[in-house]
This record gives C-alpha cells, structure tokens and sequence, in this order.
C-alpha cells in the first residue's frame, strides 16, 4: 500500500531517496516475518493445554478420584526413582501424602500445571547449569504454589520462599521499590546455589531439604538426637512437626504432577509460555500504568510477569532493569518508551538510590582514592559517609561504602 501511494507522486521522491525507502520497507516487512516466524515456533515449541478433552483420554467423570491401587503406584514410582539421583521410590508416608493430594487437592495441582510453561523452562535451565536433579523444580510448588508473591506467616517470601537474612546472604536485593526473591531467574540462581551448599553439606538430597525447610541447625540437632543417624527417614521424628512432612509432600507432588492426567488432575488457566517471552532494559524510572497506557497489555498483565517491581515502578538509575513483556509487544515497547515517561509525569516519584554500606577494612597500602576507585564511588562521599575531615586513614579502619552492590 505504502509503495502503491509512493509511485503515484514520483516527482516528490528523487530516485535515491525512493531507492532507500523501498530498501527500508523491504526490511520492515523482511524483520516482520522474520518475527511471526520466531513467536510460531516459540509457541510450537512450548505448547501447552488446558484442554480436558485431550488429557482425559481414561474418560473420567468431573470432580472424580480415581482409585490409587499400591501395585501401580509401586510400579510408576519405580519408574520416577530410576530416572532421577534422588530418592524417589514408594514409601507408606510419601503414599498417604500422595493419596491426600489427589483425594484433597486436585483443582489447586491444576492450576500448578497451568503455571508451569512460565516458570518450569527457567527452573530447569539453571538446575541444568549448576547439575542439580530436575525434579528439584517442583520443591518450588510445595514451596510457593508457583506464586512469586507468596509470603509465609514467618516472613519467606517469593518463589523458593527465602527468608530475608537468606536471601541477603545468597545476594538477593530486597529494599522498598526491589524484592528479588519475587524474580524467577534470580531467585531460582539463588535457590540453587543454596541447594548446592545444602547437598555438599549433608551429601544426601532429603537431609538437604529438610535443612532448607527447617535451617541446618535443626537438622543438626535431629542427628544428633538420633544417634548420628545420617538419613532422613530415621531421624524424620526428631525434626519440627512441619518439616517431618515436608520431604513426603515433595514426593508427592513430584508423582502427581508427573502422572496427573491418571488422577483426573489437568492443567488450568494456562501462563504465557517462557519462550514467548522476552526483556527489554529500562534504565529510566518507569511506573507500569506509563507502560501500560502505550502497549495492549494492562498493570496486571505486567505484575505477572514483572514481580520483583515492589510498587509497580521500574526504579531506574544506577542499574538497568530487565522488564519482562510478551515478545509481540517489544517493538511497540521501543518505539514509544519515550513517550511513555511524559504519561502523567508528575505522578513519578523522585528516586534516589541509596545502597546500603559495605564495610571496608582499611589494609596496608590502602589510599582513598584507591578504595573509592576500586568500589565505584569518590572520595568526596567516602568522607561524607565515613565523617572524614582528611585524607588520613589507618590500617585495619572500618570505612562504610554505600556501593551499588551490581558494580562489585
């Protein structure tokens, strides 16, 4: 249509400049397909259903509970635990935990099913990474429910459901605009580091979970209570109440959601796929309404797929901020993203990132200027920070640094 208008005004277009318009259009409509193509396959390649049709090919009535017979039960277990480095044969409390959730819990198992193609593809990339056994993503629904906003009555928070002393331990910022234990990748880089240690320590992947459940200290008391006993199953009865159960329900949920569609357990209100997905950096201060008011997709859409963001703002400098969207709209996001800042600018809140202090522990040799060089920062704010009046400092001296803990 363009080319068609163009050629009927030929004496307002020299042949140069029609020969790079026609080139630019060529390219646009070569980069458009080339789009259509990519988010085809991203969907192929990630397909999901909710179809009940398709999985209830036993032809199960609504609301049934399909009888668990223990031979079968036996037999698909045995078939998990050969296929996986932990422990997943049948046991009578991992059955009764098995039976109570299929009987209990099957309309919440299908809606963890439709929330898997979101976040199951990253789980399963850094477990992949940090060679860690694939069937640890589901410890995050046991976890979670696969809510990155979940908070437990002690405090955890996020997907994994990290603790703020933990999760400042394993590197997670969390301050009023920023909770990275609400962010899928960084969390689960987090939750596997953390598993690792765990493993290391114990060298016995149901020990490990109950101290990530419980804290290492209790399961260290539960050895020794038990005489030494170095297996989960023994010392079991020595643990809290709730972590005696924790490892049974990892186990189930691990069968069920392997073999939902023999409990008459489908998936439900399927998220986007991963693949679908893409991140845009954003490294001014953007509210998500700014976003949304530009872009077919509203505030919820975005929370969705932007959890870490406390308030619904991008925080903006000194870090560049991914902002997850689905991968149609990212050409849209970059070509109005300016505009986007001038939707109601007086609603933006002034934002003043303010780190807080690394100590430092002054070492022989060290100068201000060193120090300041090394972290990012001048000396200027080292002595404003410090109530400095000089450039003397002395070995072994503690220095507060406000650092942007990325640039370290």
């Amino acid at each position: 249509m363009i080319r068609g208008i163009l050629w009927l005004v030929p004496g307002l277009i020299s042949g140069s400049l029609w020969a790079q318009t026609a080139d630019s259009i060529d390219r646009h409509v070569q980069l458009s397909v080339l789009e259509s193509s990519w988010l085809e396959w991203c969907q192929a390649t990630a397909c999901a259903s909710n179809d009940t049709a398709l999985w209830n090919i036993r032809d199960f009535n609504k609301g049934e509970t399909p009888a668990l017979d223990t031979a079968t039960l036996k037999m698909r277990m045995q078939v998990l635990d050969a296929a996986s480095p932990m422990d997943l044969s049948w046991n009578p409390v991992a059955h009764s935990r098995i039976a109570f959730y299929a009987a209990k819990r099957p309309i919440h198992l299908g809606r963890m099913l439709g929330r898997t193609p979101l976040y199951f593809p990253v789980f399963e990339e850094a477990l992949d990474r940090h060679d860690l056994p694939m069937e640890l993503k589901y410890l995050a629904v046991v976890e979670s429910g696969l809510n990155p906003t979940a908070r437990s009555h002690a405090g955890a928070g996020g997907l994994w459901q990290f603790m703020y002393a933990t999760a400042r331990a394993q590197g997670l910022r969390i301050d009023s605009y920023i909770d990275e234990r609400r962010d899928p990748v960084r969390s689960t880089e987090a939750a596997c580091q953390f598993l690792k240690k765990l493993y290391d320590r114990y060298g016995d992947w149901y020990l490990a979970l109950a101290a990530y459940n419980a804290g290492p200290g209790n399961v260290n008391k539960a050895i020794r209570r038990s005489g030494g006993k170095d297996n989960f199953w023994e010392i079991r009865y020595f643990l809290p109440q709730e972590t005696r159960n924790y490892v049974p329900a990892f186990m189930a949920v691990v069968y069920l959601m392997e073999f939902h569609s023999e409990h008459n357990i489908f998936p439900s209100t399927l998220l986007s796929p991963y693949a679908a997905l893409d991140t845009v950096s954003v490294e001014t201060v953007l509210r998500f309404d700014q976003i949304a008011a530009h872009l077919d997709m509203d505030e919820r859409g975005l929370e969705l797929l932007n959890p870490m963001f406390r308030l619904n703002i991008i925080p903006g400098p000194p870090e560049k901020w991914p902002l997850v969207l689905p991968q149609e709209m990212i050409p849209s996001f970059l070509t109005f993203q300016d505009s986007m800042v001038l939707h109601e600018p007086e609603r933006t809140p002034k934002i003043v990132f303010v780190p807080e202090p690394v100590i430092y522990r002054v070492k022989s040799g060290d100068v201000l200027g060193k120090i300041a060089s090394n972290y990012g920062v001048n000396v200027k704010q080292l002595k404003e920070w410090n109530g400095l009046n000089g450039n003397m400092i002395r070995v072994g001296q503690k220095l507060k640094i406000h650092a942007n803990p990325r640039s370290l």
